[in-house]
């Protein structure tokens, strides 16, 4: 029965902070869009091309293509909300002001808010962009998803309500959020990954990978055996490795509440504790797997794939 009780007492107090992390962190970060727009165009910009794209949108979802033409092809849906009956003619006015981009020889940068936006006026502008092969790209942005295709080179993601998908880049990789999930698949160069509220997942070919999450689970494929290193660490969520046969690691894993097993026999030193922190070799023990949680299981498998 007290046990009953104390699990009891623990979801409250979990639920608890889940809706108190909800309403005053998460809430009001969103935007207000109440009603159909005020403004809505479909916008279209033609610009040559350039070794790297920067994007600044604070709100809509971005879609990044790597294509074999020639030039910078960006596609803006716009659309404006006015929140009071007084701000429709504002709304129409700020509207003409949105989406301003600049280029020269180095890089290409759009800028979806050049000015402060008025108060009750909402924004929301989703942006295709469509890039020459191998261009590096850069987004900053607060909410709205970000998802980038196979083919671009360098990938830079800030985000806040962002879940992030990024597909074969040709660079490294730097994605952050705060309330998102981060797909990374087939990285071949150093990646970043690190949000608070969200999974990770990543598939890597080589290079080193860090990955970071507070609450949520990391799952990393390791199918290569160029990997160097995997640092992953999450506060609230499990840990799952899931490395090739060709692959050998060094493991450093460490739970606080939970447990490590490996499928890969794992040569230990003498008396080495096996519940909650393992170290040791996998084979010849060339990439560094590093692993550490505190309140989640650990994982190391075989790639069945």
């Amino acid at each position: 029965m007290m046990r009953f009780l104390r699990s009891l007492v623990a979801a409250g107090i979990v639920a608890a902070v889940v809706l108190w992390f909800s309403v005053q962190l998460v809430a009001p970060n969103l935007p207000r869009i109440v009603g159909p727009p005020q403004v809505h165009e479909q916008r279209e910009f033609r610009l040559p091309s350039a070794p790297s794209v920067h994007l600044c949108n604070d709100d809509g979802a971005v879609q990044v293509y790597a294509t074999s033409g020639v030039g910078i092809h960006i596609q803006a849906n716009v659309r404006v909300y006015a929140q009071s009956s007084a701000a429709k003619l504002l709304a129409q006015v700020y509207a003409a002001s949105l989406v301003y981009t600049t280029a020269d020889s180095d890089v290409v940068k759009v800028v979806t808010e050049p000015r402060e936006r008025p108060d009750d006026i909402e924004v929301r502008v989703d942006y295709n962009l469509l890039v020459p092969a191998g261009t590096d790209v850069k987004v900053e942005g607060s909410n709205g998803n970000v998802w980038v295709s196979k083919g671009c080179g360098r990938v830079t993601i800030q985000g806040k309500n962002a879940d992030i998908d990024i597909a074969e880049p040709s660079g490294a990789v730097d994605a952050r959020s705060t309330n998102g999930r981060i797909r990374l698949v087939d990285a071949s160069s150093d990646a970043t990954l690190q949000t608070v509220n969200g999974s990770i997942y990543a598939h890597v070919l080589g290079g080193s990978l860090r990955a970071t999450t507070t609450n949520g689970a990391i799952v990393a494929r390791v199918l290569d055996p160029h990997v160097k290193t995997c640092d992953l660490t999450t506060q609230n969520g499990g840990i799952t490795v899931i490395m090739d046969e060709r692959c050998s690691a060094r493991i450093n894993a460490a739970t606080g509440r939970g447990a490590i097993t490996s499928d890969f026999a794992v040569a230990t030193p003498p008396d080495s504790p096996k519940r909650h922190r393992l170290r040791g070799l996998i084979g010849e023990g060339k990439i560094g797997l590093n692993m550490a949680t505190l309140n989640g299981n650990i994982w190391i498998t075989r790639n069945s794939l």
